[in-house]
């Protein structure tokens, strides 16, 4: 009797491993052999209309744009200094006096400060509460997943059903929390 199972099971196995007889081949027929080629198409139709001109899918048409109704800001450009430029800074630098080197570097530093200002409150504070669940987002996810597995473990007239109905609800009622408060 075991031989006769092992040989069905053997024999099922094979034959579902095994290619299907009559799978479709793509490489047989040839979809565009009745068909011209698209060259010949547009050459036939320069030769109909040869006044129309074909228009190019990449030319934009006047009445497609659309401009901006903000109203314009300065643009401002980096300047790049010259040679000479810099000849002279290094020049009225190295003349300067100690004090007057210091408070160059406080207000080159000031500069920068401003130039480079990132409030650092707002630093990492959308990263870090994309990260961070919420509390009540918390509590609806423990007590529907408890809530789950005590239905799932439990039969229709078992404790476990009961408690695990209770918790399902509790963590309902959080999760309606949580969505009242976004």
């Amino acid at each position: 009797m075991k031989q006769i199972l092992s040989l069905i099971a053997a024999a099922i196995v094979f034959a579902s491993c095994s290619s299907p007889k009559y799978a479709y081949n793509f490489d047989y027929y040839n979809y565009n052999s009745g068909k011209k080629p698209a060259v010949a198409k547009q050459n036939e139709q320069a030769q109909v209309n040869p006044a129309q001109e074909i228009e190019s899918p990449l030319l934009v048409k006047e009445e497609s744009i659309v401009a901006s109704t903000a109203p314009a800001a300065p643009v401002e450009t980096k300047k790049t200094l010259t040679s000479a430029d810099k000849k002279a800074i290094a020049e009225k630098v190295s003349t300067m006096s100690g004090t007057e080197r210091k408070e160059l570097k406080k207000e080159l530093k000031a500069k920068m400060k401003q130039l480079t200002k990132i409030k650092k409150g707002d630093n990492g504070a959308s990263v870090k509460e994309s990260k961070v669940m919420d509390h009540d987002l918390k509590l609806a996810a423990i007590f529907g997943a408890v809530g789950l597995v005590l239905i799932l473990l439990g039969g229709a007239a078992d404790i476990f059903w009961i408690l695990g109905v209770i918790a399902f609800v509790i963590g309902v009622v959080f999760f309606i929390q949580w969505l009242a408060r976004q």
